[in-house]
């Protein structure tokens, strides 16, 4: 099945009719109108509530249903990234160690995090062109704990592993995913519930 599967994906990747070219490089998850307001609807389901302050990001780590998002072998976080903000659900911390663990040993290199769990007041604040608000239907996930970001600073054939592993986790309901300037932006699905 999984061998399947990645064959699928890796047709789909020379011939993939929902991959968009964007200043000569084809993005296989671009954006849509409607991806955030997607993942959203898919975090209610799953009974992942958004997070508003810090404090209750801070709460949730100690009462141990946010997890830390820390592997020096597999994948390391970004230094950029505030250490309050390196945690996620533990679903999608499982889903992260999981994935850079293939990565690792397909290339003997860690993936880089660099994002994860976001709260309103801190996505209020970020000031770039194409962040999700911080409110309402179309807020983005990084508030939930749903979501992380992997770093685009790969060669080209990390670049291509990850797409093909990507499209597999898609495909078979474990992820969203949008592909970002300069990330991954993967969205985990659970249940919470």
């Amino acid at each position: 099945m999984l061998k399947w599967a990645l064959t699928l994906c890796l047709a789909l990747l020379s011939t993939s009719a929902s991959a968009r070219a964007h200043h000569g490089h084809t993005k296989f998850f671009p954006a849509e109108h409607d991806s955030v307001l997607r993942e959203n609807l898919v975090a209610n389901e799953m009974g992942a509530f958004r997070y508003f302050t810090q404090a209750q990001v801070d709460t949730d780590v100690r009462l141990g249903k946010l997890s830390a998002l820390y592997d020096q072998t597999t994948y390391v976080v970004s230094p950029k990234l505030p250490i309050e903000r390196r945690y996620a659900l533990p679903g999608t911390a499982d889903f992260v160690y999981g994935l850079s663990r293939e990565y690792y040993v397909a290339f003997r290199q860690p993936l880089m995090v660099d994002s994860a769990i976001r709260p309103a007041t801190v996505q209020r604040r970020l000031h770039l062109r194409n962040a999700a608000p911080a409110y309402g239907l179309r807020a983005s996930t990084h508030e939930r704990g749903t979501s992380v970001d992997f770093s685009r600073k790969l060669s080209r054939s990390e670049y291509k592993w990850l797409i093909v592993r990507l499209m597999y986790y898609r495909a078979i309901g474990r992820v969203l995913v949008i592909q970002e300037k300069s990330c991954f932006h993967i969205f985990v699905l659970g249940d919470l519930q």
